[in-house]
């Protein structure tokens, strides 16, 4: 006879988003794992196969969290420059839990793995061409609303966007808030 579940899917996947964005993919041990998300290895196992499997959902989980909590203002209908301004100086001071120099999980992955494993570089690049639609977009509404010129290359600079973005969340683990300000006014003086 099956098992029933007792506990939530999505609340072990926060918990287990965590514990990977604190110490990383090769870092987290099951043991660690099963303790912080409360569940036996054997509940584990039968929700989400192995730990690689697991990283994999919590990587998907990431994604839904950063849209909900981060990518918001720029997917707004007619986002252009002031709002993409907003979201780097923001990127500046995210803060979740106690700890606010973490970086990006999938940032972090991508440092740590590269192209290692093809499942967990598969999501990898699935978040980031996410972000780089998210800024061709808006370089294209900068465009209509004549914040940029209209000759600018919105393929590169959505690009290169991505970059500023994957750049800050390294930098936020040791520049100060000014150095990181001056990145982001460089980054954004370009565009117009």
């Amino acid at each position: 006879m099956p098992r029933n579940k007792t506990y939530d899917d999505d609340l072990v996947l926060e918990k287990a988003m965590n514990v990977f964005w604190v110490h990383g993919y090769e870092g987290t041990s099951v043991r660690l794992l099963e303790k912080e998300m409360g569940i036996n290895q054997f509940s584990m196992y039968a929700s989400f196969k192995n730990k690689k499997n697991l990283f994999i959902n919590v990587l998907r989980k990431y994604r839904e969290f950063v849209i909900i909590n981060r990518f918001q203002p720029l997917l707004q209908e007619g986002a252009g420059l002031a709002e993409l301004e907003i979201f780097f100086k923001n990127a500046t001071i995210v803060r979740h839990g106690n700890d606010d120099r973490r970086g990006c999980l999938v940032v972090n992955t991508a440092g740590e793995l590269g192209e290692k494993d093809p499942d967990i570089a598969k999501e990898i690049n699935l978040y980031y061409d996410f972000i780089r639609n998210m800024f061709l977009r808006v370089l294209k509404n900068a465009i209509e609303k004549n914040e940029i010129p209209a000759h600018t290359e919105v393929e590169k600079q959505a690009s290169f966007l991505l970059g500023v973005m994957q750049g800050i969340s390294v930098a936020n683990k040791t520049m100060d808030k000014s150095q990181l300000s001056d990145f982001i006014d460089v980054a954004l003086n370009q565009l117009i």
